[in-house]
C-alpha cells in the first residue's frame, strides 16, 4: 500500500516503505562514530559493555582532536536519539523515566578538515561539524524507526529505494520524471529531423507523431 501518491507531468508516483534499508551506521562511509552503552538496545555502531569502556574510547577520540557531543535516547513506543536532553521537553513526565544519555557521537577531525580544505578547527568548522552530527543522528533515527522509503514511477517502470524521508523520495521521483520527459523530447526531435531529411509528408509525420510518447 502506497504511503503517498502524486501525478507529475502525466506520470504516476508512488512512495512506499523500503523493506530492506541499509544501516547507515555500518554500510555508509560516515564522518562520525556513535559510541553507546546499552545491553538492551542498538543505539550506535560502537556498543560498549560499560561506561568506563565507553569513556575510554571517547578520551582516545579527544586525543586525536576529534569533536565529541553527548547523545541522548528517548525510548517509548519507538526510539529517538538527540544531541540535546529530552528532560523537560515531553509531556506526562515521560522524559524523566524513558530517556537519558545513551553515549556520544564523535566527529572525526581528519575527515572533516580534509573534506573542507582546512588545516585546523575554526569556529565555523566546529559549527559545521555539529550540523553533520545532527544530520547523522536524524538519519539514524529514520533507520531505527523504519522510516526509510522508496519510490516507483508508473507502476515500477522506474523505481529506487533508500531515501530517509518521504519528501526526499518524492523529489527524486520528480527528478527521474524530468529526465524521462527530457529524453523523450530529445528522441522526438531526433526522429523529426530524420523525417524532414527524408522528406516524409507532413500528414504522414503527424500520424507517426501520435504513436510516439512525449
Amino acid at each position: 500500500m502506497s504511503i503517498e501518491t502524486e501525478t507529475y507531468k502525466g506520470h504516476e508516483i508512488e512512495v512506499n516503505y523500503d523493506e530492506a534499508p541499509l544501516n547507515p551506521r555500518t554500510e555508509w562511509d560516515n564522518f562520525t562514530e556513535i559510541h553507546c552503552c546499552s545491553s538492551s538496545y542498538y543505539l550506535g555502531e560502537h556498543n560498549h559493555n560499560s561506561w568506563e569502556e565507553c569513556n575510554e574510547a571517547i578520551r582516545e577520540a579527544k586525543k586525536r582532536g576529534d569533536l565529541v557531543f553527548k547523545v541522548f535516547a528517548y525510548i517509548h513506543s519507538g526510539t529517538c536519539l538527540s544531541l540535546e536532553s529530552f528532560h523537560g521537553k515531553l509531556s506526562q513526565g515521560h522524559a524523566e523515566f524513558d530517556s537519558g544519555q545513551s553515549g556520544f557521537i564523535v566527529v572525526k577531525k581528519k575527515d572533516i578538515i580534509e573534506s573542507w580544505g582546512k588545516k585546523k578547527w575554526t569556529e565555523k568548522l566546529r559549527k559545521k561539524a555539529y550540523e553533520v552530527a545532527e544530520l547523522d543522528i536524524k538519519i539514524f533515527n529514520s533507520y531505527l524507526n523504519g522510516e526509510v522509503y522508496g519510490y516507483s514511477v508508473d507502476d515500477r517502470e522506474e523505481s529506487c529505494d533508500g531515501y530517509y524521508g518521504i519528501e526526499e523520495a518524492m523529489d527524486e521521483a520528480k527528478s527521474t520524471i524530468d529526465w524521462i520527459v527530457t529524453e523523450a523530447k530529445k528522441k522526438h526531435c531526433e526522429q523529426l529531423k530524420i523525417w524532414i531529411k527524408n522528406k516524409v509528408p507532413f500528414s504522414v509525420r503527424n500520424s507517426l507523431e501520435e504513436s510516439l510518447e512525449v
